[in-house]
């Protein structure tokens, strides 16, 4: 998944979201990648890619978000970050796993009610799945369906309930790589961010204020009660004058 900075619109004209597509019709040519479904929103958009080589998934995301960066800078006429960092992925290690990401990929801009049905959106693979059009490989898709039709009817079945679980395992998923990863970055055990306050509100800063993961989860994940969590957060925004001190502290 890829972001805009600070969730901007970046993909809020049809030429932009174009723009992108091209760029990943272009690009998926020249690295070994096979593409299995896209989704490409107002502000973010989804990719599924299968690769046996996970460098050449790192190089062209980078050569994708790179030129699009450049074309949207210079079609605006201003400089700087475009994306909300690099990219963030999760590793997808079974069946049913893989058919919650199709599903919610595919039915993404019905839920944010852009559409009242999945085949009306143009910039998305639902469509080349329907009309046998596009860029995407169904080899994965025929291997666990037996053809893209056994796809689109199972689609067709998909309960409220199961999307609903859905968006739940990928936050989590998603917000274990970003503790995972500022635990790399910061050389440190999650054993010691607890006992450590300095290093415990550098991690709630960074993922809950930077990347936007909700305090509830942050404290089901970590073990930390709610209250310490928003304790700590609403700390961080009276010494940087972002609350007024006498504002309660809240958990989400």
């Amino acid at each position: 998944m890829v972001q805009g900075l600070n969730k901007e619109y970046i993909f809020d004209k049809h030429y932009y979201k174009e723009k992108y597509i091209n760029l990943i019709k272009r690009y998926k040519e020249k690295y070994e990648i096979l593409l299995i479904a896209y989704c490409v929103m107002g502000n973010h958009a989804h990719l599924l890619i299968y690769t046996e080589n996970i460098n050449d998934l790192s190089m062209f995301m980078q050569n994708i978000n790179s030129k699009f960066a450049i074309y949207y800078n210079k079609y605006i006429g201003r400089v700087g970050y475009v994306f909300r960092g690099r990219f963030n992925w999760q590793y997808i290690n079974n069946e049913v796993y893989l058919l919650r990401c199709l599903r919610y990929i595919h039915m993404n801009p019905v839920k944010a009610s852009m559409v009242e049905k999945e085949e009306d959106y143009r910039y998305s693979t639902y469509n080349d799945y329907l009309n046998k059009t596009g860029i995407v490989n169904d080899i994965v898709i025929s291997k666990m369906f037996g053809s893209v039709e056994g796809y689109i009817e199972k689609f067709l079945n998909i309960s409220d309930k199961e999307i609903e679980i859905m968006d739940i395992d990928r936050e989590n998923v998603n917000l274990k790589i970003a503790i995972d990863e500022f635990l790399q970055n910061n050389n440190i055990k999650m054993d010691i961010i607890k006992t450590d306050k300095q290093m415990l509100e550098k991690l709630c800063i960074e993922i809950i204020l930077n990347k936007k993961y909700r305090q509830a989860r942050v404290s089901e994940l970590l073990g930390i009660s709610k209250s310490k969590i928003s304790k700590i957060i609403n700390e961080f925004k009276i010494k940087n004058g972002e609350i007024a001190p006498s504002e309660k502290f809240k958990s989400d």
